[in-house]
């Protein structure tokens, strides 16, 4: 039976058991109360790259005529007797700031780990954030908050493939370069995990990259939209000076194949000057690779059409250099 979703409700369930609140002067624990966003402090990890200042005025606003209707969820701050950590809302926390308004919220008993585990539960149930986004919070999690493998799982609903994509791309793209990139909302999985493998496989990549970075700084022109700056990023990893003067994309090394069903990879590709050339290490399915030998035909022809779905729903022009770097 498959494990059931986390949710903040449980996190605040475990937590009315005394300890935090009890030491802190203030609302009790477990109520609903009214508190000065100033005595708010920010708590657990940095989830966001970047925050929608837009967005933040116009939730203030509505806040203003209609009123918070969802508490945000507070616990009481450890150092600072009176005060409090935000553990989710913090838009609305912010929306109120703008607005000059009390924030209504939720005071909970949380631990360190229960304060991230909620922060993470309540932006992935509201599925705004990006893949890098995500992928960068289960980096935050392992690796500053010291949580298991196992509560990326729960917080995210998600198997062993998928946590383990999340953190290879989360830890794959340099620090600086993400920042200049944002949360690139229009690239997902398959392009990050295409620019990552490109970073691993071309020692070059990184260099071209911040060469980017670099015009960007020197003329306002260069920097975009988050989704436009990603794209400048992954056509810089790929681009190569050809022998004859040209600029033209390099094909990275090798890129391993993953099925949901499968905690490892089941295969590679790899590109070459002669063509693509596909490794399937085990079969998914028994029988997949005898189907395979018999169907590619059919193989090939799925593949044209999710490619040209792909060409029309991201905007993309055909790579027409198939001769090879």
């Amino acid at each position: 039976m498959a494990a059931r979703k986390s949710s903040l409700r449980d996190l605040a369930a475990k937590s009315r058991k005394g300890g935090l609140a009890a030491a802190n002067i203030g609302p009790v624990a477990g109520r609903i109360a009214e508190l000065d966003p100033e005595l708010v402090h920010a708590g657990g990890l940095e989830d966001r790259i970047e925050v929608d200042q837009a967005e933040i005025v116009t939730l203030a606003e509505s806040i203003r005529v209609a009123g918070q209707k969802v508490p945000i969820l507070v616990r009481p701050h450890p150092a600072k007797p009176g005060e409090y950590e935000i553990v989710a809302g913090r838009r609305r926390l912010a929306a109120c700031k703008q607005a000059g308004l009390t924030v209504r919220a939720e005071i909970q008993d949380l631990d360190a780990k229960e304060l991230v585990m909620g922060q993470a539960i309540e932006n992935i149930a509201r599925e705004d954030l990006s893949y890098i986004e995500r992928a960068r919070l289960a980096v935050r999690m392992v690796d500053e908050a010291g949580l298991t493998p196992a509560d990326i799982d729960a917080a995210f609903s998600c198997g062993k493939t998928d946590r383990s994509r999340y953190l290879k791309i989360g830890r794959g793209i340099p620090e600086d370069i993400l920042a200049f990139i944002g949360k690139a909302p229009g690239a997902g999985r398959p392009r990050w995990e295409k620019l990552v493998a490109q970073l691993e496989s071309d020692g070059t990549a990184e260099g071209r990259m911040r060469e980017v970075l670099a015009a960007a700084n020197i003329s306002d022109a260069a920097v975009a939209s988050s989704d436009a700056r990603f794209s400048s990023i992954f056509d810089a990893a790929f681009r190569v000076e050809k022998s004859d003067g040209k600029i033209g994309i390099t094909k990275a090394a090798q890129v391993e194949l993953w099925v949901s069903s499968h905690d490892r990879p089941v295969g590679s590709l790899r590109r070459t000057a002669s063509g693509v050339h596909i490794t399937l290490k085990d079969a998914p399915k028994a029988g997949f690779l005898e189907w395979l030998s018999l169907n590619g035909g059919v193989v090939v022809e799925q593949m044209l059409r999710e490619y040209e779905t792909y060409l029309e729903s991201d905007g993309a022009t055909p790579d027409t250099d198939e001769g090879g770097a």
